[in-house]
């Protein structure tokens, strides 16, 4: 979905608003990135000397794999997911408190109207007395313990909005993962049907052989055997399958249910070489470090607020009042207004607010402790995945050549087999052999797609999302 140019531009003076107010909230800076000697010229050491910087196109990753049907179940789930649902509606719970959190700094006015019913003894005669008066009030904030809740209000609403992207980048790659498993299960389960049909056959002509007394019976019952242990797998497969369609389904928000897998014919495989950012970049790109940065500088206003607390507080209530005489069209004098100065200043609370100042210190510490421990983890799963997906290559390679060879020896053992030069247990073995090999190639082919997939997640790469 294409946000229009009025979303755009209204998300955009959000942003530039909550900025500003963040930007004065931190009283302190971690010394978390130079203490991790994080610098522009540092690269990740699993990274390929060659490998491209990521560019535009790479935040919608989803669609650099070859395989279309992708890219459709990934925007499929970045449409319809609950969890993005769920977030963004705490986003625009946090942008209605920053609102809320501005209107405590502005001019209060109230309003309120009565009817008194007043007696005249002289006259027998009862009246009803209107009056109507307006009510204002005014905060002074002399030590700017409204405006720190302020900017508290919107670093949480900056927070919401990594939050809400922390969402989309998760449900994404869970998406791609799930579809990569439910592919990896679909041919899994066409390997074993088609190595089922080929041990049919197998024990067909083993079957004729054992009948004509060219072979003992222990082949049949080996043949046998194998037959049965590739059924056991081949439901275990279907079932695989299932499971694996179901929870791309529901990622998709949709019900579990029947799920056609057309050809699958083959596992997803990024097109191109893999993107590799800078460690440094992971600072701007990873949505949960950022909204750990948000969350420090909601703490850091959280202590002004704190402090702001331990001091008077200044309130210029006012209020106009009617009577009836002047609703009536009277004398003016009925018309009163009045003003006063209000200090409130707390002479003794037993230590309460003193205790209020030591928790939101308390907390501002253990905001910096977990922005330093995200950034830990995003540094070292980055790491983590790069290494993953160069192994994820090497062992495919490797398993290439060794399918290739398993299949020459499944032929050469039937042809001596059926020469009489070798015995069953030959072709058993080499047909065990062979079926292991592709069903390791395609778990490692899998493996490739997902260590790619998690290397863009740890990268933090995602298109920004469109407004609600």
């Amino acid at each position: 979905m294409t946000p229009s140019p009025g979303d755009t531009w209204r998300r955009l003076a959000m942003t530039m608003v909550c900025t500003g107010l963040m930007a004065c909230a931190s009283t302190t800076v971690p010394p978390v990135v130079p203490a991790l000697g994080l610098t522009d010229s540092i690269r990740f050491e699993a990274a390929p000397a060659d490998a491209p910087d990521a560019q535009l196109a790479d935040l919608r990753w989803w669609q650099r794999f070859d395989d279309p049907a992708l890219a459709h179940w990934v925007e499929r789930s970045l449409a319809q997911n609950p969890d993005i649902a769920v977030a963004r509606e705490r986003a625009e719970q946090a942008r209605t408190l920053l609102r809320q959190a501005g209107g405590q700094r502005g001019f209060r006015v109230d309003a309120e109207a009565s009817v008194e019913s007043r007696s005249r003894r002289e006259a027998n005669q009862r009246s009803p007395d209107p009056s109507a008066a307006l009510l204002f009030e005014w905060d002074a904030d002399l030590w700017g313990g409204l405006r720190q809740a302020e900017r508290s209000a919107a670093a949480a609403a900056l927070r919401s909005e990594d939050l809400v992207q922390a969402a989309r980048l998760s449900t994404a790659a869970l998406t791609a993962r799930a579809y990569v498993a439910w592919r990896e299960a679909l041919l899994d389960e066409r390997l074993l049907t088609d190595a089922l049909d080929l041990q049919a056959e197998v024990l067909r002509l083993v079957r004729v052989r054992v009948q004509a007394g060219l072979s003992p019976q222990l082949d049949l019952n080996r043949a046998e055997a194998e037959a049965a242990s590739l059924t056991a797998d081949a439901a275990d497969a279907v079932v695989r399958v299932r499971q694996a369609g179901a929870a791309l389904q529901v990622l998709a928000g949709e019900r579990p249910g029947p799920l056609d897998g057309g050809d699958a014919l083959r596992l997803p495989a990024l097109s191109g070489d893999q993107p590799v950012v800078r460690p440094l970049d992971l600072l701007r790109l990873r949505p949960d470090l950022r909204a750990a940065g948000n969350a420090l500088a909601a703490t850091a206003a959280d202590l002004g607020v704190a402090q702001a607390d331990l001091y008077p507080r200044l309130r210029l209530p006012g209020s106009i009042t009617l009577t009836s005489s002047a609703l009536s069209g009277g004398v003016l004098n009925i018309v009163t207004a009045s003003i006063a100065a209000v200090l409130d200043a707390s002479l003794f609370d037993g230590g309460q607010r003193r205790a209020g100042v030591a928790v939101a210190e308390s907390r501002m510490r253990e905001s910096v402790e977990v922005y330093r421990q995200t950034l830990l983890q995003a540094l070292q799963q980055t790491e983590a995945a790069l290494v993953a997906a160069s192994g994820a290559r090497q062992r495919a390679q490797a398993l290439e050549q060794s399918h290739a060879a398993a299949s020459a020896a499944v032929a050469q053992a039937r042809v001596l087999y059926d020469n009489g030069l070798s015995g069953f247990l030959d072709v058993l073995d080499a047909q065990r052999s062979a079926l292991d090999t592709r069903r390791r190639l395609l778990v490692a082919r899998a493996d490739g797609a997902r260590q790619s997939i998690a290397t863009f997640e740890a990268m933090g790469l995602i298109e920004p999302g469109s407004p609600p």
